[in-house]
């Protein structure tokens, strides 16, 4: 439930009631909440600030095209030697 912001003004409706009673005053609040309404018919129109929207990559066809036609050989970084294993230069191995 929103409860601060600009959207509180357009999302929920609330209402308040006193009720006097004998035994003293009872008091009644209620907050709804509309939903979106993309036509502003029945809901606000805006949408709420924090929806997300999750777009599809980009073809980046320069980058496919290189891995596609090969990089040469001397492109590509030579592997790193392996190094000894852990006592093995002190002859603990």
């Amino acid at each position: 439930m929103l409860s601060a912001g600009d959207p509180v003004r357009e999302y929920v409706d609330s209402a308040v009631r006193h009720v006097l009673l004998r035994q003293g005053v009872l008091g009644i609040k209620v907050k709804i909440m509309k939903e979106w309404d993309p036509t502003g018919r029945e809901g606000p129109k805006t949408p709420l600030p924090d929806v997300v929207t999750v777009h599809a990559p980009k073809d980046d066809e320069s980058g496919v095209a290189q891995v596609a036609a090969g990089a040469p050989a001397a492109a590509a970084p030579a592997p790193a030697a392996a190094a000894p294993a852990y006592g093995a230069e002190a002859g603990f191995a």
